[in-house]
């Protein structure tokens, strides 16, 4: 009777234990570089009629900043090994697009690699979960990626929700990350 009554005690304690640890704050992230949604500053919105569709803020905007491996395609602690690219894309209201990015690459089989500048079209749509779907035959073997997204102002984040052929990209992993601007508003 004894040993039931230390059992029972324990687990009690245990189980109080593990409530107050459910409870607990996690450490803030950074919103100045986001590495993941927990990151990403949200705020509380009061609604007061519609939100407006989300495929108005796509349409006819460009979509300009940084796409890279931010956020656990590296071994913690090497960022030598990190690498982000500028790129941007244009949402045009037909549902196509046009992306223009920098990569490090070779113009010929084992030539110098130098930075390369590219310009690929492809298609794009809001599909029924509210996730911004795009393909572009040349990149990611033409698959479809779709990226929830979340805006702050001008600024906005993508998180995959599907990563097609994309080998270092799981559901909720940070991807591009930038501002939107109205116009087809190319730096390069």
């Amino acid at each position: 009777m004894r040993r039931l009554f230390c059992l029972a005690t324990i687990a009690i304690t245990i189980a109080l234990g593990a409530g107050f640890a459910v409870g607990a704050d996690k450490p803030k992230g950074n919103a100045d570089k986001p590495q993941s949604r927990e990151d990403w500053p949200t705020e509380k919105v009061l609604v007061i009629g519609r939100r407006g569709n989300p495929r108005d803020w796509f349409v006819n905007h460009t979509f300009r900043g940084m796409e890279g491996f931010a956020d656990g395609s590296s071994p913690p602690g090497e960022k030598e090994t990190r690498s982000e690219y500028p790129f941007q894309i244009f949402y045009a209201a037909n549902g196509s697009l046009e992306a223009r990015f920098r990569r490090l690459g070779s113009r010929t089989p084992h030539g110098d690699i130098i930075e390369l500048d590219y310009v690929e079209y492809g298609t794009w749509r809001i599909n029924e979960e509210g996730d911004l779907c795009q393909t572009i035959p040349k990149v990611g073997w033409g698959t479809e990626v779709c990226y929830w997204f979340d805006r702050k102002g001008s600024r906005m984040a993508l998180y995959y929700t599907t990563c097609g052929a994309f080998n270092r990209c799981y559901p909720g992993r940070l991807g591009p990350e930038g501002e939107i601007v109205p116009g087809k508003q190319f730096t390069r």
